[in-house]
């Protein structure tokens, strides 16, 4: 499920309404018509603004996890991250082995062929110190294959400057193979998600980091309402939003970063 979120809501209102700006300001100058600017611009944003969403869901689609497995899959990521290291580890090596490649157990990972898979199933993303500690308990002469759940993305970039030498396995691709050779270990749970209300959607929203990008929504909405045939509701709209921006400036607490002895 495509699920939308405060700061969502606003990008893509910042979006929508920056690119109705952009275009009614260039077809007003072209056709010097106040309606047929609006006409105009209103399906070319609305396209400009279904492109955002495409490109949105796209990029937040990138989990190898059909739809339908979702719960599986999250059954098995809490299985694997609560097991013990050996139960997880066995989970990977029974993988390779039904998928035919003779994988060989030692004390810190698997021996398969050239490669080294070490694992670490966690609900931390694995970061660069995690892996470079890993290569140093890699045997001589045999890449590494890190198995976790997700990579930081400085994580990412780091392993890209090894080319073969170190590889990235997210327990997401391996799911996959876990489903079709039926090795995805018993047990695992969904947690309950409790649904958020409106007032806590809204509470979030007061930070005062989030100040100016209501002061925009707010000023654009002011510029708007010269341009539009009912401008009252632009006016309100950006005066609420600018009201709000000053309340969140004078009122939104300020972050206080805790004692390494808390």
């Amino acid at each position: 499920m495509f699920k939308f979120k405060i700061s969502m809501i606003s990008d893509c209102l910042f979006i929508l309404l920056t690119s109705f700006l952009l275009f009614y300001t260039f077809l007003f100058y072209l056709l010097k018509n106040n309606a047929k600017a609006i006409a105009l611009s209103l399906p070319f944003s609305i396209i400009v603004f279904c492109i955002y969403m495409i490109l949105l869901k796209s990029k937040r689609g990138k989990l190898k996890v059909k739809r339908e497995d979702e719960k599986s899959y999250i059954k098995c990521v809490n299985s694997l991250c609560l097991s013990p290291f050996e139960k997880a580890k066995n989970t990977v090596f029974l993988t390779l082995e039904r998928l035919g490649k003779k994988p060989f157990m030692t004390d810190t990972g698997i021996l398969c062929e050239d490669d080294f898979f070490f694992i670490n199933f966690t609900y931390d993303s694995i970061t660069t110190g995690g892996i470079t500690e890993a290569y140093k308990k890699t045997p001589q002469g045999k890449n590494l294959v890190y198995v976790g759940v997700t990579f930081s993305d400085d994580a990412i970039a780091f392993t890209e400057g090894f080319l073969n030498r170190i590889k990235l396995l997210p327990l997401s691709e391996l799911f996959v193979y876990m489903k079709k050779h039926c090795t995805i270990p018993d047990g695992g749970f969904v947690p309950n998600v409790k649904k958020i209300g409106f007032l806590s959607m809204l509470k979030g929203t007061f930070d005062k980091g989030k100040a100016k990008k209501f002061a925009l929504y707010g000023g654009f909405l002011l510029i708007m309402s010269r341009f539009v045939f009912f401008p009252i509701w632009y006016i309100i709209s950006g005066s609420l939003f600018l009201i709000y921006a000053i309340t969140i400036k004078f009122f939104a607490p300020s972050y206080i970063g805790k004692s390494f002895l808390e």
